[in-house]
């Protein structure tokens, strides 16, 4: 092989991996800036966000009506005629057929899926809390 022939293709070769160097650096730097974009408009999102009041209302319109229910209620109900109607599994023949009975009792149910939210809200305030 002449010395030519080496430094034509020695010359290609570079030639050829500097173009593909700069060809990652151009799409990186096109990644980049559809990044910074891309960042930008979540934090746009995310102060208009902030700017709205209305989720807080909502969340703390749930947290009276969960404590009402889980508190004032059964005080206040427990002193009223008024009856709750449960349902009751019962096991009928020899266990294999089951049936639901219904019985009217006084005072106030709370429900597990009340008891769920309350555990939620206590979960998310003080975990809210931590954090600042």
């Amino acid at each position: 092989m002449t010395p030519e022939l080496i430094a034509m293709l020695g010359g290609g070769i570079s030639g050829f991996v500097m173009k593909l160097i700069g060809a990652q650096m151009q799409s990186q730097a096109r990644q980049f800036e559809r990044m910074i974009t891309s960042q930008q408009a979540a934090d746009a999102s995310a102060d208009a966000a902030a700017k709205r009041d209305s989720g807080a209302i909502v969340r703390r319109f749930l947290v009276v009506s969960t404590v009402f229910a889980i508190v004032v209620a059964p005080f206040v109900f427990a002193w009223t005629d008024v009856g709750v109607s449960v349902a009751r599994e019962t096991n009928g023949f020899l266990g294999f057929f089951k049936t639901v009975k219904w019985e009217t009792v006084q005072g106030f149910v709370i429900l597990p899926e009340i008891r769920q939210t309350a555990l939620a809200i206590v979960g998310f305030y003080f975990g809210s809390s931590q954090i600042k």
